[in-house]
């Protein structure tokens, strides 16, 4: 698994690509159902969090449960724990649950990097 974060609109999907070139299966988590991925490139797991937390599920427990998909992929997450704490109780569940799959996921992953303006920071691996 590489894990790959930054913020919104930093390359994230575009140093991916760099790296590993095409890949078989692309999930976009803001538009795709998080229960049909298959190992591939997985973008914006943040909303992929959210819609898991909309429908009343952990995210955490339920990619713990992809984890063999997962490991077989490269996942892009955009950062949303910094910046102003949102006003809502769900936005702040929502930026807490994404944080916490972040965790998880990072030490689970084989690669973790940060992206900021296309250019990459090795964080493990």
């Amino acid at each position: 698994m590489h894990l790959i974060l930054g913020g919104r609109y930093m390359g994230k999907r575009d140093y991916a690509v760099k790296l590993y070139g095409t890949f078989p299966a692309v999930y976009d988590l803001s538009r795709d159902d998080p229960d049909d991925i298959s190992p591939g490139l997985i973008t914006n797991l943040q909303a992929g969090a959210k819609s898991l937390l909309h429908a009343g599920a952990d995210p955490v427990r339920f990619f713990a449960g992809k984890i063999d998909v997962l490991r077989e992929s490269v996942i892009t997450c955009d950062e949303i724990g910094g910046g102003v704490v949102p006003a809502d109780e769900f936005g702040r569940k929502w930026r807490d649950e994404t944080g916490k799959l972040c965790q998880y996921l990072a030490g689970e992953a084989d690669i973790v990097d940060r992206v900021f303006a296309g250019l990459a920071l090795r964080l493990k691996g």
